[in-house]
């Protein structure tokens, strides 16, 4: 049993329980790396399992910023579930959280592939392209999720710092607004 210590800031710190944990999960999620996994899914319970457990591991490593072995999980992921939209982004949101803003669109554009009504690569495509510095795409890309999920209220603050990069002074009343159909004249995107 960890006994619970304190810092110098009051925190509460479990010693190591909650890190012996996570190697311990992360142990045993590493031996799904060690099957031999086919190219392509055949419907096989035991392959979408593997799949299942290279997901979760990609997802650990990529919290725990090891974005390496967090792409290899998606890659592996990929080579059974090849049409799956969800691991395309996550494999770009990893791309982009380790640097790689180019090779993450790659991802984001094959997931809206498939599904391209999917607003959570749309808002991913947008942040890898102000992380390009591309601005006026990441605009299109912030209005095309808002077009798709309306609820996502806070992309408007993110819409707002791309077009004041752009130094588009003209549309921030239009996102101040929230007025999406007015968006439309200045940018092309689906309803």
């Amino acid at each position: 049993i960890a006994s619970a210590t304190s810092t110098a800031t009051g925190e509460t710190v479990m010693d190591g329980k909650k890190e012996n944990a996570l190697m311990k999960l992360k142990s045993l999620l590493n031996q799904a790396k060690t099957h031999d996994i086919p190219r392509h899914a055949t419907g096989n319970l035991e392959q979408d399992s593997t799949a299942d457990v290279l997901e979760t591991l990609g997802v650990l490593c990529n919290v725990s910023r090891e974005y390496d072995e967090a792409i290899e999980c998606f890659q592996s992921a990929l080579n059974v579930r090849p049409n799956d939209h969800q691991l395309w982004n996550k494999l770009g949101a990893t791309l982009a959280n380790s640097g790689r803003s180019e090779d993450a669109q790659e991802a984001y554009q094959k997931a809206l592939s498939i599904k391209p009504r999917y607003a959570r690569s749309w808002l991913n495509m947008a942040i890898a392209h102000s992380n390009l510095q591309n601005h006026e795409e990441a605009s299109r890309c912030y209005l095309q999720a808002l077009s798709l999920n309306p609820g996502a209220v806070h992309i408007w603050s993110y819409l707002r710092i791309s077009l004041t990069c752009t130094e588009r002074w003209d549309l921030l009343p239009l996102a101040a607004s929230q007025d999406l159909d007015a968006f439309r004249e200045f940018f092309d995107f689906v309803k």
